[in-house]
């Protein structure tokens, strides 16, 4: 879709996929909210403060998967909280095959969903009714989910073991040993708690410092406000004062807790990244209106909740983080094509941890391709076959990123808007001063040139195309010198490759062995 539709009809479809989002959350919320009068208009506005929290909004449209795959996780927990709210009535197993179906699926397309199956299974457990029907469901639930997954992700899987040794390389592979990567377990730790203190008070850390678990800032004050609600009726219970709201929520408000509490505490051990949350935080609204109205069982609780809900909301929207975005094109992508005498004999190689895969699809498909320098997580193994490689296809090349003046275009932007405003006509600068010291993002500093305030980057003078590309070759070499490589001087070419109207330009080098 994204390579043959136009680049504004794809985003449109994605969307309104995301935008389904709505239903299962408000489905969701309208089978906890079973008996209560304001059902009717609650539950969708909930749905839709689920919506605008901060991990949704930011994966809005784009291809992460975690706004798409979680559509099919709550498809799966609305579908058991519904069989659980028909328990006392016979029900054919077919319902929950389905959300097993679903929650397989979910897994199959992105494997981090795995902390939602678990915690799914834990719902099912806690549901009413006997326990020899609980643990039926339950074997129900699994049985399709590991079917619907098999089929869905099976071939895939075999595949890549028939070629890499291992089904899901590179992780796991202290369990698979494939020779082509590191023998150990891969796994991003930097976003992990460390200590007991740091674990126990991990909502509030990551609330008001979010990158501490994004690369990005995606600002959500709903896990401060709901761990503190949450802690608050903990705290209740155990000082033995039971009475409150509890008994005010359809029974199948616990089974949505369990799966709540079981798919975080994963989520906290297991990665501690803020996007693989979207799931939890489209039902994190529900949650913690319930839990304001069992805290005060009145209507100035409901009240309490709302007004806790819309302050989430604003936060989330004025703090919106996103992943970056580019202008519309009639084509999403487009990529120069290098002139290649004989791509069957050729091999180029990405040098770098730089993203350049999403080129090799516009490229020549006789090509061999890999990666060196990057970030993956090389082996000896890894480095002979690479070996082999290049003895196999005597045409070598590389390819890097190359460079463009979009930090000249920022800046000259930024000086268009200063001059609008009137502040570059200053003599000595103070306002335009005063602005870069107070908005941080800026990343500015101001010089007069010409007689008008002016601003520059931090760093200094903004560097020419010719000299970047120069230090990005530099780069290059010092790194492919590590495998017996080098550019062959005076080969490299800049190309043109752009997503949307955002220009990536890349360098096409000729490689020869290293004297």
């Amino acid at each position: 879709m994204l390579t043959g539709a136009p680049g504004a009809l794809s985003g449109f479809l994605m969307g309104v996929l995301h935008g389904l989002l709505f239903l299962p959350a408000a489905g969701i919320a309208w089978c906890v909210l079973d008996g209560r009068k304001e059902r009717a208009w609650l539950a969708p506005l909930l749905a839709l403060s689920g919506l605008c929290m901060g991990a949704v909004l930011s994966e809005f449209g784009n291809t992460m998967a975690d706004n798409t795959t979680a559509l099919f996780v709550l498809c799966s927990v609305w579908r058991v909280l519904r069989m659980q709210a028909g328990a006392a009535l016979p029900r054919p197993g077919h319902g929950w095959l389905l959300a097993g179906a679903l929650i397989g699926f979910a897994v199959a397309l992105k494997l981090t969903n795995a902390i939602y199956a678990v915690g799914l299974a834990a719902a099912v457990l806690a549901g009413p009714g006997h326990w020899i029907s609980r643990f039926r469901a339950l074997l129900l639930v699994t049985l399709a989910a590991m079917v619907v997954a098999v089929l869905s992700v099976g071939w895939w899987y075999w595949q890549v073991w028939q070629q890499f040794g291992n089904p899901l390389f590179p992780q796991f592979n202290a369990l698979f040993q494939s020779p082509l990567a590191a023998q150990g377990s891969i796994g991003d730790t930097r976003w992990l708690p460390e200590g007991f203190a740091e674990h126990l008070a991990w909502p509030l850390l990551f609330t008001f410092d979010p990158k501490r678990i994004s690369e990005v800032s995606l600002t959500s004050g709903i896990w401060a406000m709901l761990a503190v609600a949450m802690f608050l009726l903990l705290a209740r219970r155990l000082l033995g004062r039971r009475e409150g709201g509890g008994g005010m929520f359809a029974p199948v408000l616990r089974s949505l807790v369990v799966f709540f509490v079981v798919s975080y505490l994963l989520w906290q051990t297991l990665f501690s990244i803020h996007r693989y949350l979207v799931a939890l935080e489209l039902i994190a609204p529900l949650l913690l209106w319930c839990a304001c109205v069992a805290l005060r069982p009145s209507p100035r609780g409901m009240r309490m909740g709302g007004w806790a809900i819309g302050v989430c909301v604003l936060i989330s929207l004025a703090g919106w983080g996103n992943w970056g975005h580019e202008r519309w094109a009639s084509n999403a992508f487009e990529v120069q094509q290098p002139r290649i005498d004989s791509p069957g004999e050729s091999v180029v190689l990405l040098v770098g941890g730089d993203p350049q895969a999403w080129r090799v699809a516009f490229l020549p498909r006789s090509v061999r391709y890999a990666a060196v320098a990057s970030n993956f997580p090389e082996s000896e193994g890894y480095r002979a076959h690479l070996r082999q490689m290049l003895l196999d296809r005597p045409q070598q090349f590389a390819i890097f990123p190359g460079s463009s003046d979009k930090l000249a275009a920022r800046f000259e932007s930024l000086n268009a808007k200063v001059a609008m405003a009137g502040l570059d006509r200053e003599s000595d600068c103070a306002k335009l001063r005063w602005l870069t010291r107070r908005l941080k993002g800026l990343r500015s500093d101001v010089q007069v040139t010409d007689g008008r305030c002016v601003l520059i980057p931090r760093n200094g003078a903004l560097q020419s195309v010719m000299e970047a590309e120069a230090e990005q070759r530099a780069l290059a070499q010092s790194r492919l010198a590590a495998y017996g490589l080098m550019l062959v001087p005076g080969s490299c070419i800049t190309l043109t490759s752009r997503i949307g109207q955002g220009q990536f330009p890349y360098q096409w080098c000729r490689l020869t062995p290293a004297r």
